[in-house]
Order: C-alpha cells, then structure tokens, then sequence
C-alpha cells in the first residue's frame, strides 16, 4: 500500500553505503529492508516498533532476503536509549504521527542522530485530503451516524501531524534544523480487486471507527454504499484511491566550531 510513499522516502533520506540508519516504526519492515540493501555490509539498520508480532513478521522477511546487517527490537522509538550520536540517519513511514508527546520522541531521535545526521519521514495530510478515506467514508454516510473523531479515536493520532507548521514547530522544539515538508500524492493500492479491499476494510481502524455503533441493517446499506462509490476504482491491477503525505526531512545540527 505505501510503495510509493516508500519511494520517495528512500529518496529523501539519501542513505549511502556504510550507514547506520535507525528506522522508526517499521510495521512489516519494508523500508527498513530496503535501507539495509542500500547501507550494504559495511553499514547497520536496526528497526524499532511496539509490536512483538511485527518484529517476529519482519524478521523473517530479512532471513528470507539473507541480508545479514538488519535488526528489529520491540521498543518504543520515542523513550529509547540509543547512545547519541548512533546513527547517520533516521527514517520513518507514517510511524512518528502515534507518539504521545512529539516533542520529547523528535529530542529523543535527534539525540540518536551524529552532528549533521538526517531526519526523513512521511506523515499524513488532513483526513479530508485522502481520498482512500473519504470516498468509502462519505459513502458510508449516507446510511450510518458520522462517527466521533475524538481524542480516543484513531484518526487524532494519525493525523496529528497533518499541519506543516505543526511539524516545523515540533521539530524545531526539538532540536532540529534545515527543515523542508513537501507534499506527495499517489495512488495507493487497496486491494487486489474489490472484495479484497472490502475484506480489508472491515478488519482495519475504519470499521471500527464507522461502523462500531450500528445496526445491522445499517451496517448492510453501509458497506454496499461503500461498494458501490469504490467499483469505479478498480481496474485490472487492482484498486486505486489517492492518498496525501507529507515528505519531511530536517537535520542534527553541527556544533560550531570556534579558534
């Protein structure tokens, strides 16, 4: 699904051979394979995440890819103890948007960079941006109560970066330099054809949030809503609905060096 957000990451974090790069909420490890090819034998990747069932996940992924300079760990990326200094560069895909105090997780990231080391991550533009949400969402709509987005739902913490001066602001709190947020938009796969997005759809964040306080004919009309706005999306590769992210790249700064 993010392949081409992962992209244009990559790009941005410009990891050369012999890094050490830390990636921050690797998911199913993805990127953080792919930095381990580019950073090669002389340089490292370690991945870190909350979830013991992504790291077994990834793992095997890297068994299976033989690639021998990449370890993941079950830890929380803003409180853990990396030596300062550790690592060339950081990267994260739609993973540092969860943290609960994101100044305190971006000091402690910029404190694992080396002087001049590199911040790169996606993040989400506003709900209302990402037409993979909305298109199934303004669907549902029609026939079940608007849900609430609060504190305790998942798009608040998805989305909590959704503002660029937010993230300046963060960043720059937190120690960070040369700040740059670009947009990037692209097609996002959602499924191979429509039941298999349909069948993604009713396991993920969006039913719960949607469709938790319903009835069942509700429900029915509902998801057949949603069916019917999405067929249009669907071609022989698959299905495709845009998505918004934000590309932000910053940098530990080089302490000044006086005669």
């Amino acid at each position: 699904m993010h392949a081409p957000f992962g992209a244009a990451l990559m790009a941005a974090a410009r990891i050369e051979p012999g890094n050490d790069v830390l990636d921050v909420g690797y998911g199913l490890g993805s990127r953080t394979l792919d930095a381990a090819r580019v950073a090669g034998g002389t340089g490292s990747v370690l991945g870190v995440d909350l979830s013991g069932a992504m790291v077994e996940a990834a793992q095997a992924r890297a068994v299976d890819r033989a690639l021998g300079n990449v370890a993941f760990e079950k830890v929380d990326p803003q409180v853990a103890d990396t030596a300062d200094g550790a690592f060339d560069v950081v990267i994260s895909q739609f993973g540092v948007m969860f943290f609960s105090d994101l100044a305190a997780a971006f000091a402690n990231l910029r404190r694992s960079l080396r002087p001049g080391g590199r911040l790169a991550f996606t993040c989400w533009q506003g709900l209302l941006q990402q037409q993979c949400f909305m298109v199934p969402l303004t669907a549902a709509l029609e026939h079940v109560p608007v849900p609430e987005f609060d504190a305790n739902n998942w798009s608040h913490a998805a989305f909590s970066l959704a503002d660029p001066s937010v993230i300046k602001a963060t960043l720059l709190e937190a120690g960070f330099e040369a700040i740059e947020v670009q947009p990037v938009v692209a097609a996002q796969f959602q499924g191979s054809d429509l039941s298999d997005m349909l069948t993604y759809l009713k396991r993920s964040e969006f039913a719960e949030s949607v469709f938790s306080r319903v009835d069942a004919s509700e429900a029915i009309a509902g998801w057949n809503a949603i069916a019917s706005a999405v067929a249009p999306y669907a071609s022989e590769g698959g299905v495709f609905l845009d998505a918004a992210a934000w590309l932000v790249t910053a940098k530990r700064p080089t302490p000044e060096v006086t005669s």
